[in-house]
């Protein structure tokens, strides 16, 4: 049996090709780039193209057969979906209509997760409090938001027309180990090595830190993401989170003092986002009852972030790659 995972050299595939080895299967990554020497696990067949190129796909998947498919590909910054809202919508609404489509020809029989977003929910008249349950009706409040629910729509209307087996993972804000430094926390992150290790200047840029999240760790939400792919039945929709909140004050704090230096902070307007959601808190309910909690400590998830930032930034600098990358 094979498995593919789309968008595989992200951090989120990365962890879930990484939770994959050993088990038997054959495993494919397809996405649009060639791995970074960060972004590779050993035994994995890296396949490139086009998501929104229905030959690229119909072919990659009558090459792999897979009997699983996690579909992770997606323009994932709700940041960039501000200023890019068509490109995000096509990809991550006509991208997932190509691998749902190829999928019904190639491979009818294989259990796919489609990989949607708390920020679906969006705000909430609700008390500070609530805990967004699965059973919430979306209310986008984003481009990157809306693209993800209709996204669900889509995949409901191929499970019902075509009997396909599909489940939705809504992860909750995650970072940790391999995240791209697009995300505030990745970001932030880098710039402390840079800081600590390079010579740059002592201050970190960022625009609000008050916003609250309900934080997990990336590789655990790789193991959620495998868990409800392997139990659930088919149209079943899981949050991944934690129940709990941080503010990204809290996090930075958290990294600064995992540095183990002084710095000053400077808002940057640039990277501050006017529509935000100030407070987003998942309910873990229904996952924890398939067997699932998060395993890896706020703590923990940080300084590993960090360390292995330290590294990525190291080999960037060996392979030539000194130029400031926001990948």
């Amino acid at each position: 049996m094979s498995v593919l995972v789309t968008g595989g050299t992200g951090a989120l595939g990365f962890h879930l090709l990484a939770n994959l080895r050993g088990t038997n299967h054959e495993l494919f990554s397809f996405s649009d780039e060639q791995p970074q020497p960060w972004q590779k696990n050993e035994g994995v067949e890296y396949l490139n193209g086009n998501l929104l190129n229905f030959k690229d796909v119909y072919e990659m998947l009558q090459k792999v057969q897979p009997s699983q498919i996690y579909h992770l590909a997606s323009q994932s910054s709700v940041g960039l979906s501000y200023k890019k809202p068509y490109e995000t919508l096509n990809i991550n609404l006509l991208g997932t209509q190509t691998i749902l489509e190829a999928a019904r020809q190639v491979c009818p029989k294989a259990k796919i997760l489609l990989l949607s977003s708390s920020e679906i929910y969006g705000r909430t008249d609700q008390k500070l409090t609530y805990l967004h349950k699965e059973t919430d009706l979306p209310n986008p409040l984003t481009p990157y938001a809306t693209s993800k629910a209709c996204m669900e729509l889509l995949g409901n209307q191929f499970r019902n027309a075509h009997g396909l087996h599909i489940v939705f993972a809504r992860p909750f804000h995650f970072t940790g180990p391999h995240h791209s430094r697009r995300f505030v926390i990745p970001s932030i992150t880098h710039q402390l090595v840079k800081i600590k290790y390079y010579g740059a200047e002592p201050v970190i840029y960022s625009g609000s830190l008050d916003v609250s999240r309900d934080v997990v760790d990336v590789r655990d939400v790789a193991r959620g993401m495998i868990q409800i792919l392997n139990t659930a039945p088919s149209g079943e929709v899981y949050n991944i989170c934690c129940g709990k909140s941080y503010t990204f004050r809290e996090l930075v704090e958290m990294l600064v003092d995992i540095a183990g230096m002084s710095v000053d902070f400077r808002f940057d307007p640039a990277y501050e986002r006017s529509n935000d959601i100030p407070l987003l808190i998942g309910d873990p309910t229904k996952i924890t009852g398939i067997g699932w909690k998060p395993m890896i400590t706020i703590e923990d998830c940080l300084t590993d972030l960090f360390n292995e930032m330290v590294v990525r930034r190291r080999t960037e600098l060996m392979n030539g790659m000194g130029k400031d990358l926001r990948l």
